[in-house]
């Protein structure tokens, strides 16, 4: 149909696939606590009793067990969320590549991907040559 648009195919936010190595922004929870983020919610499941946590911004998406998470910082770390959202001025992000490598397949494409507070403003179809 003449002049129909098609949508958008954007990166969900906090990943790049832009090359082999696909990078991840990751959220350390165990820095939300820390710094006391007005952003970090928790609740008690009535039937159950058990706490969880989360982000009300949604910066990561995850709802948290709070019993895991004690568990796991007492034996090494809990680790990384996968970012979900655009990450507010005090969220500290990192960024951690799936797969290392050499050459071309490995060469990054989108260097903005690491300063970027929304990586979600790249369209994936670039570079990409689409059938008419």
């Amino acid at each position: 149909m003449p002049g129909a648009r098609t949508p958008q195919l954007l990166a969900p936010a906090g990943e790049c696939r832009s090359c082999r190595t696909f990078c991840d922004k990751l959220i350390e929870p165990r820095d939300c606590l820390r710094m006391r983020c007005p952003y970090l919610w928790s609740y008690v499941d009535g039937p159950t009793g058990r706490r969880f946590m989360g982000c009300v911004q949604k910066v990561f998406r995850g709802e948290i067990d709070i019993a895991g998470f004690e568990a796991a910082e007492r034996s090494g770390g809990f680790g990384g969320l996968k970012m979900t959202g655009r990450p507010l001025p005090q969220c500290q992000t990192r960024v951690e590549p799936a797969f290392e490598g050499d050459g071309p397949a490995h060469t990054c494409r989108n260097p903005e991907f690491f300063d970027a507070d929304d990586p979600s403003d790249f369209d994936l179809r670039a570079g990409l040559r689409l059938a008419s």
